[in-house]
């Protein structure tokens, strides 16, 4: 299975013309930086970059570019010759001059570094959608030598089923092809490719799938034998001296009888009703009362 993923990544990257790199082809290390999207990446793009070069991932939920360009800072070592950027979805969409701002300082801090970025798929915010902050990063990459494109947007607009309910991020699925692009575009850095070429999209049905497990098998149903045309719908016959049946057929006569009984209610001669409070075992016949007249005297 994983030299067919890795023969489907060759053969993808060989049509988008870039070269692909081995492990001793990398001479480097690749330094990530990213928020949510990168937390679900991360170890699909582990699977897809083993044994090519050194990953460093360092993602945190709801991280601003901001925050990143610190991070970035921090981390940045000698070994790392790939920065993969992957922030800017979490900042107001209003202001998309902060992410400008900020790709610039980690142009800087890169140095001749190669540089991966993606654009962003989000539901508008107050108002404003995300096209603004897409339109910086495709900016960028377009304008920065050696950096690469990432383009999750196209990849969501070819196929909505990568996303989960929420628009912003993907399923395990989604995650799998996020993995794939953005293992592209480093793979362009590692084999001295720039511009947009990583950003091309793989078929929708080809795209990696989560395993699942496989249903338990059951066995086949027996075939109904279907019953003569002629034949009783139920034979007591068939039935069996089971105690089960009789038992059945026992309570079935005690609900015919009941049944007769309150027939013989309506149509014979009413019963007496029992005296309301009359002790347990006293006549059910209402007692005698001394005529009105004697009571009002």
């Amino acid at each position: 299975m994983k030299r067919g993923a890795l023969a489907l990544l060759v053969a993808t990257a060989g049509l988008l013309g870039v070269p692909p790199a081995t492990g001793a082809q990398s001479g480097g290390g690749v330094l990530v930086i990213g928020d949510s999207l990168e937390v679900g990446t991360g170890p699909y793009l582990r699977q897809e970059l083993r044994g090519v070069a050194p990953l460093t991932v360092d993602a945190r939920n709801g991280r601003p570019s901001p925050e990143g360009v610190e991070v970035l800072r921090s981390r940045l070592a000698p070994g790392h010759s790939v920065i993969v950027f992957d922030l800017g979805v979490n900042n107001d969409p209003a202001v998309p001059q902060i992410l400008a701002s900020d790709l610039q300082t980690v142009r800087e801090l890169a140095g001749d570094r190669c540089l991966v970025v993606a654009s962003f798929v989000r539901p508008p915010i107050g108002g404003r959608t995300i096209e603004a902050t897409n339109q910086v990063v495709r900016g960028f990459a377009a304008h920065t030598p050696g950096a690469q494109l990432v383009d999750w947007q196209a990849a969501a607009k070819a196929d909505p089923g990568l996303l989960s309910p929420d628009g912003v991020h993907a399923f395990g699925s989604g995650y799998a092809v996020r993995a794939k692009l953005v293992a592209q575009a480093v793979r362009a850095c590692l084999g001295g490719g720039s511009g947009t070429a990583p950003s091309g999209l793989p078929a929708p049905r080809s795209r990696p799938r989560v395993p699942s497990r496989p249903a338990p098998s059951r066995p086949a149903p027996k075939p109904a034998v279907p019953a003569p045309a002629d034949a009783p719908l139920l034979d007591p016959r068939a039935l069996g001296p089971s105690p089960f049946v009789a038992g059945c057929l026992g309570r079935a006569g005690a609900l015919m009888e009941s049944a007769a009984t309150k027939v013989g209610d309506v149509v014979g001669p009413p019963r007496r009703e029992p005296v309301l409070g009359a002790a347990s075992g006293s006549s059910s016949r209402p007692r005698s009362r001394p005529p009105m007249d004697d009571r009002r005297r």
